[in-house]
């Protein structure tokens, strides 16, 4: 089987959406795998693809003003599998992503028509496409119009079946919706989205929420595929003397973990941990400013996947937290980290801080796999209760393990998406 995935970010062992992608795919070997990306990246994992095509938001804008000006094609040995960090942006094209992160109706807009005037139909692609000569489009699907016509062009002029894969909540959720640029650029992005769909044979989804509520609202059939990672044996180390977080700082988490910080830190107990010690590869400085000036937060950079082991090794727990801000709650609603796939399989005990109604929060509480704290006013206390009980947390770790083994498994998750996927190809779904 062979297959074109579309998608932001390349395949990466360290970016949270490259590791999701990877480890949908992890049944395939090279040659059955091409990736058309357009981050600012060049790819850096060589396990399954060798063959990428990049077009970039700078390259739309080159082809604006020179229409032969095409994308990047990596081969096998142009992929720098020893490069810590993937991303090629800086300067001004770096300050440009740190605005558009901030999804602000103008930035979103203006990013749309670049694409709309781009010359992203070059010759180069249509070749390199042809060469790879897919059976089946994967598209990994965003919150940008642009990205959906990519995905239903290259469906419709090679007539192949396509599937879509959605992470978060892009379509439920109405975001900006309080400006008029804001409700425009909702429009348009909904009319391409349900194009798109209407064309992909089925949804592959995060969550069994968000499962349910695709099946509704496009009336397509959706399965539910959970992030998978590597089996690996990792007893519980009831000597770790850290509680870790590692990933993103969007959607109101950097709020949460100044919050838990602050709430470690005022603890009665001064023994290790006092402080959690923060592992993020975010270049948003207002972000990182709020950490380095937190009681209770010990900031440090991107690590590699190795590191995350590590780092696991010696906590006592992790954490993940998602905001009571009812405007991220919307975002992040139908959402599964992929954090918590590792921390679950291989990680210390995992203290959850949310609000009940989101996925992660919800899966976590019903299969009793993390410590869940859903109220600020029980944080302190549920902090103390947890750091004092060692049983706890060994059953704790013990319910994430079998979990992990049901539902993210590297050995199972993948082959279900291989025969789904050919499904599509057979015309069986």
């Amino acid at each position: 089987m062979r297959v074109l995935l579309i998608s932001h970010t390349a395949f990466s062992r360290t970016n949270n959406m490259g590791k999701t992608l990877l480890s949908y795919l992890s049944d395939f070997i090279p040659g059955e795998v091409a990736q058309l990306y357009i981050h600012s990246e060049v790819p850096t994992d060589d396990t399954i693809c060798t063959d990428y095509y990049r077009f970039t938001d700078i390259d739309a804008v080159k082809s604006i003003l020179n229409p032969m000006h095409h994308g990047n094609i990596y081969g096998k040995y142009d992929i720098e599998k020893d490069r810590v960090l993937a991303r090629t942006d800086e300067g001004i094209v770096n300050s440009a992503y740190v605005i558009g992160s901030k999804r602000k109706a103008w930035s979103m807009n203006a990013r749309e028509i670049a694409w709309k005037l781009a010359h992203w139909k070059r010759k180069e692609l249509k070749e390199w496409i042809g060469r790879f000569d897919p059976e089946v489009i994967l598209f990994a699907s965003g919150d940008y119009t642009f990205m959906y016509d990519i995905a239903y062009w290259i469906a419709e002029y090679y007539d192949k079946p396509l599937v879509t894969i959605c992470v978060d909540d892009y379509y439920i959720h109405r975001r900006n919706s309080n400006s008029l640029f804001g409700r425009l650029h909702y429009t348009t992005f909904m009319k391409s989205v349900k194009k798109t769909i209407a064309r992909s044979s089925c949804i592959f989804t995060l969550s069994d929420l968000m499962n349910d509520a695709y099946t509704k609202l496009f009336q397509k059939p959706c399965f539910t595929v959970h992030n998978s990672v590597p089996k690996i044996v990792s007893p519980f180390n009831a000597e770790g003397k850290h509680i870790s977080y590692i990933g993103n700082l969007g959607f109101g988490r950097v709020d949460q973990l100044v919050t838990i910080g602050k709430a470690l830190h005022d603890l009665e107990r001064k023994t290790e941990p006092t402080a959690i010690d923060v592992y993020t590869g975010s270049f948003n400085t207002e972000f990182l400013d709020k950490l380095r000036n937190a009681e209770g937060v010990r900031l440090h950079g991107r690590i590699s996947a190795d590191e995350v082991m590590n780092v696991m090794k010696e906590s006592l727990a992790t954490i993940h937290t998602e905001s009571f801000d009812p405007e991220n709650q919307e975002l992040v609603r139908y959402s599964v980290s992929t954090k918590i796939a590792e921390s679950l399989m291989y990680g210390p005990c995992l203290i959850a801080y949310g609000p009940q109604g989101i996925a992660s929060i919800d899966y976590l509480i019903f299969n009793q796999a993390a410590f869940v704290i859903t109220k600020s006013e029980d944080l302190k206390s549920g902090l103390q209760a947890l750091l004092k009980d060692e049983k706890l947390r060994s059953q704790i770790v013990k319910n994430a393990r079998e979990l992990a083994a049901r539902n993210h498994d590297e050995a199972t998750t993948p082959k279900k998406v291989r025969k789904w996927l050919q499904m599509a190809i057979d015309g069986d779904i």
